[in-house]
């Protein structure tokens, strides 16, 4: 089949390809949902849903962020945290789902899980878009968009033990969504926006400094502009990406003034939500910019990153290396990502994780594109079942997470109590008191509990917490402790009452089970420790099961 002539710099498949990659696209990511529908099949009687499948905490703080946009807030506050905050921070993403949620009257979850199918269906049709400019033909550009919707890495081959390194697609050591795109797809709705607003950004871009296309460099720019406000960590490399086209075009004598001057224009539109996010870290507000700084998150050595990437990485090795003898100037700017890509998530930054979304998109394009030549010579079913072969090798991985989350769903990730990470699923007694807050408390009231459920109280009740999510809550060890030591029976209550009214707190949720005796000394977690009943100083307002809810005595 014959590619249509490139416009404006960026050629567009024909429509009887993007048909068929809208197609798989969108069953993809239907299948993507499979395990989020087992989760409520297998609910427990009585029990409340989170509606995840794996880190409830991480996706309990967005819908925290969208209930605040759905009850009418602009800028968001941070309710992990009990500090006094300014409230300055504005974002796109959280502001768009929450106003939805509003006039849908759709609950939170429904929003957030039809966002994670729309913008993951966005994304693979932008890899099969990127893999058209680099491709000649269609069973290459298919063979990367199903690389990208299903591969992972090597890491169902490691043994499943404690303490051993592991690839970052599998295992019990890191798992991170951030560098493989079935997890993206998956789990995380935001990582699957930015990663398509990242490829918009570095294919429109190429095209407005190559061919000096005002309209790649508009779309480039505005693309940016989004993406620095919601995901500002993925702007790094794509201004790394570009910047490096530059330098090869002006080092080829290619670079027009034109093409100059189309990048600064994107640099222009760009501009203004990366000054506003470097203002909001040096104004020091208890933010999400702050949390960017307060919390490193550190890369896995490289052996164990390009482990998790698995065969598709020294394939796109080979695609790279061929981009470099007769490639196409997409195929050249693929690899520039590559390379770079592997290069900034190592830059000493507190949040280098970050970093690698959005790597594992070249990797699978220039697999294919590696690959392709011997699909072509072999034609007919063939080449299809040398494709669809080495689609099958590369997604074990992604099985094996698929079935760890059905195991964790069966289990209510009591295996990961230790890590305090929250349940999947809330007992009736536990939700009962959350709503009961929701009803009676406001924004302003903070409450006092176990980790567990401080990580639903904001999204649930609407309130805030002093002690919630291991990232959001400013130091959160300490706090750990803090609460440790309050419900321990030995403190005296002078020390509780100290607390209480240093960290402006308004209720206290006891939940006299292993949630609240997970941060006992293990003495005292069968007897239980402090009995708020008997405290003079707090009187109970709400009691089902094994849920109590206090507050202060008025005087």
């Amino acid at each position: 089949m014959t590619d249509p002539p490139a416009r404006h710099g960026f050629r567009w498949p024909p429509a009887v390809e993007l048909r068929w990659a809208a197609a798989v696209s969108a069953a993809l990511m239907l299948l993507t949902c499979a395990p989020y529908l087992w989760g409520l099949a297998i609910r427990p009687a009585g029990h409340y849903y989170s509606g995840f499948i794996a880190n409830p905490d991480e996706h309990n703080v967005y819908l925290a962020y969208m209930r605040q946009t759905r009850e009418g807030r602009v800028f968001l506050l941070n309710p992990f945290t009990s500090e006094p905050q300014p409230g300055r921070l504005l974002n796109a993403f959280f502001l768009a789902l929450g106003m939805k949620a509003r006039v849908t009257r759709l609950p939170l979850p429904v929003v957030y899980h039809a966002a994670r199918v729309t913008s993951g269906w966005l994304l693979l049709m932008a890899v099969y878009c990127l893999a058209a400019q680099v491709t000649p033909s269609v069973p290459g550009r298919r063979l990367a968009l199903m690389l990208a919707g299903v591969a992972s890495g090597l890491g169902w081959v490691y043994p499943a033990h404690p303490g051993a390194p592991h690839p970052v697609d599998y295992g019990p050591g890191l798992v991170m969504p951030e560098a493989i795109t079935f997890l993206t797809l998956l789990l995380n709705p935001l990582f699957s926006l930015s990663v398509f607003l990242t490829i918009t950004v570095i294919a429109l871009g190429a095209g407005a400094l190559r061919a000096g296309s005002s309209r790649c460099a508009v779309g480039a720019g505005m693309a940016a502009l989004v993406l620095g406000n919601i995901h500002t960590y993925n702007v790094i490399p794509a201004t790394a990406v570009l910047g490096a086209f530059a330098l090869y075009l002006a080092a080829a004598r290619r670079l027009s003034w034109r093409g100059v001057e189309m990048g600064a224009v994107v640099a222009a539109l760009a501009a203004p939500s990366l000054l506003y996010q470097v203002w909001l870290v040096r104004a020091g507000d208890v933010t999400l910019a702050v949390k960017a700084v307060e919390t490193p998150v550190e890369s896995p050595a490289p052996l164990y990153l390009a482990l998790g990437l698995g065969i598709p990485l020294p394939l796109a090795a080979v695609g790279a290396a061929g981009s470099v003898l007769r490639g196409s100037d997409a195929r050249r700017l693929l690899g520039m990502w590559l390379a770079l890509g592997f290069a900034v998530v190592y830059l000493p930054v507190p949040f280098q994780r970050k970093l690698a979304e959005g790597l594992h998109i070249p990797v699978c394009i220039l697999a294919a594109a590696a690959v392709e030549p011997m699909l072509r010579r072999m034609r007919g079913w063939r080449g299809v079942a040398v494709g669809a072969a080495l689609v099958v090798l590369c997604t074990p991985s992604s099985a094996l997470f698929v079935r760890r989350t059905a195991r964790d769903l069966a289990t209510n990730n009591t295996e990961y109590l230790v890590n305090l990470m929250p349940p999947l699923y809330l007992r009736a007694d536990q939700r009962d008191a959350l709503a009961w807050l929701g009803e009676h408390a406001t924004f302003s009231d903070v409450v006092l509990c176990n980790s567990f459920l401080g990580s639903y109280a904001p999204s649930l009740a609407g309130v805030r917490v002093y002690l919630g999510h291991w990232a959001e809550t400013l130091e959160f060890a300490r706090k750990v402790n803090e609460f440790a030591a309050f419900m321990r029976a030995d403190t005296p209550d002078v020390a509780r009452r100290a607390l209480w009214c240093e960290g402006s707190i308004t209720y206290l949720l006891q939940d006299d089970s292993v949630y609240d005796a997970m941060f006992l000394p293990p003495a005292e977690r069968e007897q239980g420790g402090f009995d708020p009943a008997a405290a003079p100083w707090l009187e109970r307002v709400f009691a089902s099961g094994r849920v109590s809810i206090y507050r202060a005595v008025e005087h």
